[in-house]
This record gives structure tokens, C-alpha cells and sequence, in this order.
């Protein structure tokens, strides 16, 4: 194994939302988000709609600074992490020597409204024996891959498994005495810490540029088409094509696989916000991909939504909110009871609106939790008892 599967409620039309600290169920409605744009980065010709919007909430959580503090005590103690770059750090020239070998180009060939376009991104090779570890959104939909080394040989490459959770996928090249890259801690970053990103900004043209930077902040908690996500926060330059990348800390190990950046705020400009997938989080799904092909742990609801606001309502002449547009035959909504156009109105008394709040909300769950989810039908709220299922039944 290297040092989580695509869900049923996903076939949505959703806002991204960033969770802030929720109240109980009381029929109010939520106000007053901050909106950024917030782009994935993989580089496509054709066809490809690369604008999201991010939700950051008013009360945000503090980034962390790499200290711990203690309160409600007489005498407050505090915790002082040092970096763990500073004894054996490698310079930028010696990163890239490292790491370049074990960084591949993908190109892809998409169809999107009847034209045939070209997509690229970066890949990480995880193995000697040819998995390679990139973005979900880098091979999504593709009709083709193409996988080409730092030593400029080409393959073709196979999907192994996506999971659009976390923007990660793993694809395969039938090769061997590849040079796998070295993989580092991601939870012991802290803010500050020189990181370097190798990849293909803008496509094959620009192969193999690095940039550097510093983590902004190791875990900052962002929405990128409606799924919550924590990423390492970095100012190194990102642009289109560096989507599937390795981030690398001072000691050439990775540490992050690049997905994201801020585009603008208001109509301004934005410049240094990027972000990284924690490799761990990335290794984690990745294995399971892998091994099973989907994510072990994740807990399944059973339905498809489609979840409009009060503005996308009165635009489409439809009700807002959140509602079922599908029941999986046998699936844990089905035996609950939940039906077809049913209002999901909370869940475990939690008030939600849309995908990513729902799905922020399951995510907290394990498969075989028993969770009440408040349904609205015919005017009237009904608790069903939903025990929650997992992929792989």
C-alpha cells in the first residue's frame, strides 16, 4: 500500500457552501455568505466549465499558526511545534532533481457539446509498476489519456477509480522500473514552511515548471463544487494544467496534490491563494481505490437531489430547497421510507439547504449509523430513521 466512491446524491444543481457553526432545525433561513471564485486548475481547450464559487463563513475558524494553547486554566500553557524542515532542508535545484522523474504529464482527450477538445493536467507516480496519482477533475470525463514521463515516453492510461469527494483519482500505465516518488507528512506543515510545486502550467509547452512559495495555512477549510474540503493554503504560483501536481516540502517528499486557486473576490483579482489536497487524504482514498475501488469508509444516503435557492427558484419558476429527484431501489432512504419530491428539510436536526450542506452533514457519519432525517411532504414534516449504508452494498 502507498504511504474515500462516487455518491447516488450527487445529480444536483447546488450552490457551494462552507460550513460555519450550525444551529437546530427551526425553519429559518440561513443569510449573509461571503462569495470568492474559486477554480480547479487542470487545463482544458474545450468545453469546460472551470468556474466555481466558494463560500467562506462569517465566523471562519482561526488558520492554524503551529501553536496549542490551553485555556480555562489558572496559568494558560502553550505548545510551541517547530518546523520539521529546518535540519536537513534540500535547495530548490536539488527538490526538482528529486522530484521531476516522478512527475508525468496527462493529456486528455474530452467531448463536450459535440466538439472534440483537449484537457491537461499532472500526475504523481505512486509506484514503480505504473499507478499514477492526479485530480478526479484532470480525467473526468475523458475519452482518452495520455501519459507522458519525464523521460519522454508516452502510454496510454486507464481510470482505476475516481472519487469527486476529494478530487482524487488514480489511473494506470502498463510500465515498469518507474521512479516513484517519495511521500511526506502533511499534518506536521506549518504555516510558513517553504513548499515547491512541479507540474504543466498551461499544458505540455510549459512541462515541468516549478515554482515555489510558503503554506499559507496547512488545513483551510474551503467548498469546491459542493464538497467540503480541507487543503493546504500556499502562495506558490498555480495555473491551469498544475491540477494533479505534487507539492513538495524541503525535503523533496510530497506533501500535497495541487487542485485548486482563488480566481477573484468581487470582481477583484486575486493572486497567491492555491490550494493542495493533504496527502494523507490523498493516499487514503487512493488506496482504497486501488484495493476496492471505491471509498471503505464513506456513509450512503441512497437519493439524488437537486437543491435550488430562493433566486435559481423564482429564476426556474420551481420550489427551493432540497429535493429528492431519486430513491435508490433497496438503498437506506428506500427502507426509511423517503420518497420521490420529498423536501429534505434537516438532518440529525441540522438544518440543511443544499448538496453540500447535506453532504457536510453525512460526512460526520459512519456507515451503519442510525441519523433522523426531516423530510417536508404534502405541507407537513415527517422524522424518518434512516440507517446509513456503505458502497460497497
Amino acid at each position: 500500500m502507498f504511504n474515500n466512491n462516487r455518491m447516488d446524491e450527487n445529480n444536483l444543481y447546488d450552490p457551494v457552501f462552507t460550513p460555519r457553526p450550525h444551529k437546530k432545525h427551526t425553519g429559518l433561513k440561513k443569510v449573509g455568505k461571503a462569495v470568492l471564485g474559486l477554480a480547479l486548475v487542470a487545463c482544458v481547450s474545450v468545453g469546460s466549465v472551470m468556474g466555481y464559487n466558494a463560500l467562506f463563513p462569517a465566523q471562519a475558524a482561526e488558520p492554524s499558526s503551529g501553536t496549542s494553547q490551553t485555556q480555562g486554566q489558572t496559568q494558560a500553557s502553550q505548545t510551541v511545534y517547530l518546523p520539521t524542515y529546518s535540519e536537513d532542508a534540500m535547495t530548490a535545484p536539488e527538490i526538482f532533481q528529486k522530484g521531476v522523474p516522478s512527475v508525468v504529464s496527462i493529456t486528455t482527450m474530452v467531448q463536450s457539446y459535440g466538439q472534440i477538445g483537449t484537457g491537461s493536467g499532472t500526475g504523481i507516480i505512486m509506484s514503480s509498476d505504473g499507478y499514477i496519482l492526479t485530480n478526479n477533475h484532470v480525467v473526468d470525463g475523458a475519452q482518452s489519456i495520455e501519459v507522458t514521463l519525464n523521460d519522454g515516453r508516452s502510454f496510454e492510461g486507464t481510470v482505476v477509480g475516481t472519487d469527486e469527494n476529494t478530487d482524487i483519482a488514480v489511473i494506470h500505465i502498463e510500465a515498469t522500473d518507474l521512479t516513484a516518488v517519495e511521500f511526506g507528512d502533511s499534518s506536521s506543515l506549518v504555516t510558513g514552511e517553504p513548499v515547491y510545486v512541479i507540474g504543466n502550467p498551461l499544458g505540455t509547452q510549459f512541462a515541468e515548471t516549478m515554482t515555489d512559495g510558503i503554506v499559507s495555512a496547512p488545513s483551510r477549510e474551503v467548498t469546491i463544487d459542493n464538497y467540503v474540503m480541507n487543503l493546504i493554503q500556499t502562495n506558490a504560483a498555480i495555473n491551469p494544467g498544475n491540477s494533479g501536481g505534487p507539492m513538495f516540502n524541503s525535503q523533496g517528499q510530497v506533501v500535497g496534490v495541487v487542485n485548486a486557486k482563488i480566481m477573484q473576490s468581487n470582481a477583484n483579482d486575486v493572486e497567491g491563494i492555491g490550494f493542495a489536497i493533504p496527502i494523507e487524504t490523498a493516499l487514503t482514498v487512493a488506496n482504497d481505490l486501488i484495493e476496492y475501488g471505491y471509498v471503505t469508509d464513506r456513509p450512503v444516503l441512497g437519493v439524488s437531489v437537486q437543491s435550488l435557492t430562493t433566486q435559481e427558484a423564482l429564476f426556474y419558476r420551481l420550489e427551493p430547497g432540497l429535493v429528492v429527484k431519486e430513491v435508490t431501489p433497496g438503498g437506506p432512504a428506500e427502507q426509511a421510507g423517503v420518497q420521490v419530491d420529498d423536501k429534505i428539510v434537516a438532518f440529525n436536526g441540522v438544518e440543511v439547504e443544499s448538496f453540500s450542506e447535506l453532504n457536510y452533514e453525512k460526512d460526520k457519519c459512519e456507515p451503519g449509523d442510525t441519523i433522523t432525517l426531516t423530510v417536508e411532504r404534502n405541507g407537513e414534516e415527517i422524522d424518518l430513521q434512516v440507517v446509513l449504508g456503505s458502497p460497497s452494498n
